[in-house]
């Protein structure tokens, strides 16, 4: 699905992607919750200009990276990591600052699908999952005009990373074929 990107005023970014990944929302939700992910998906795309961090001993213990270093523009923002395992009235905190107005704030939204099986009367709600991946900063300077594509670009690959881990962590029993 596309990404979609929206800006309110000077200070204000949101980007958006929607999903379906092949793994049971509990999955999703325990690889979200793991540090490993971001270290995982970095490693991956070590030259985008986006690195997302989670990192205990660090001072906000999340942040993003904006800009490739030795570049002409290099920002990086607090993160707060959040989890919407029920929709959009469940809201958990996961990482970061959760009061801070200038955190970009990057949060996760899952709900199960159900899946019909050929020849079979009987659905699965366990076999995909619709994921929505928003990042958004309320307030604070974020350069937009080169911010918006090096975001745009990351949250897609971001859910491919998710999705990856989700499926690890996924008993053979319970996944489906597609």
């Amino acid at each position: 699905m596309f990404p979609h990107v929206s800006a309110t005023g000077q200070h204000q970014l949101l980007v958006r992607h929607r999903r379906l990944i092949h793994a049971p929302s509990e999955a999703i939700i325990r690889a979200w919750c793991d540090p490993a992910l971001f270290i995982t998906f970095h490693a991956a795309e070590p030259h985008m200009g986006v690195e997302f961090s989670l990192n205990p001993a660090a001072p906000h213990r999340a942040s993003v990276t904006l800009g490739r270093p030795h570049e002409d523009i290099q920002e990086r923002l607090p993160l707060c990591l959040t989890c919407r395992p029920g929709g959009p009235g469940c809201e958990r905190h996961v990482a970061g600052p959760a009061n801070d107005p200038y955190a970009m704030r990057l949060g996760l939204t899952v709900s199960p699908t159900l899946h019909l099986i050929a020849g079979a009367h009987m659905a699965s709600a366990n076999s995909r999952t619709s994921c929505t991946l928003s990042l958004s900063v309320a307030e604070g300077e974020v350069y937009e005009e080169w911010a918006w594509p090096l975001l745009t670009d990351a949250l897609p690959l971001l859910v491919d990373a998710l999705g990856r881990e989700a499926r690890l962590r996924t008993p053979a029993s319970t996944m489906m074929t597609r």
